[in-house]
């Protein structure tokens, strides 16, 4: 009995660590974006978390926003590899680091930051 306990231990042990890499690598698909990459992949499509909010950066500059049936407009502009925006509240340029993986990006002013996460999908015009 003692045995089949030691094995289950090393097992269950072994299966941790395997998780743990596969997170860790997982999380290391997210590679940070330079500019020319940030155009091509999100200019012209809606950056959005699925349900509450989202952002469609035109290809002019400027950005049509809505969060909860509200809708407001912004601009945008790409500077030093960095995509950045103002908003109705914020009238002064917020530039933020651009990482993806897929269809999904997360964007952070600075590494001290909280990172927000969303998803960049084709347009979805309103109704």
């Amino acid at each position: 009995m003692r045995r089949a306990s030691r094995y289950a231990l090393r097992l269950i042990g072994c299966t941790a660590r395997l998780v743990l890499t596969i997170e860790a690598r997982a999380g290391d698909q997210f590679r940070i974006l330079d500019g020319k990459q940030i155009r091509s992949r999100m200019v012209g499509r809606d950056i959005t978390d699925g349900a509450h909010w989202s952002l469609y950066l035109r290809p002019d500059g400027s950005i049509v926003g809505s969060e909860s049936g509200d809708s407001w407009t912004g601009s945008w502009k790409i500077r030093d590899d960095r995509l950045c925006m103002t908003q109705p509240s914020i009238t002064s340029l917020v530039c933020n680091e651009v990482w993806m993986s897929g269809a999904n990006i997360r964007m952070r002013a600075s590494r001290d930051e909280k990172t927000l996460d969303a998803m960049v999908m084709a347009h979805q015009p309103n109704p």
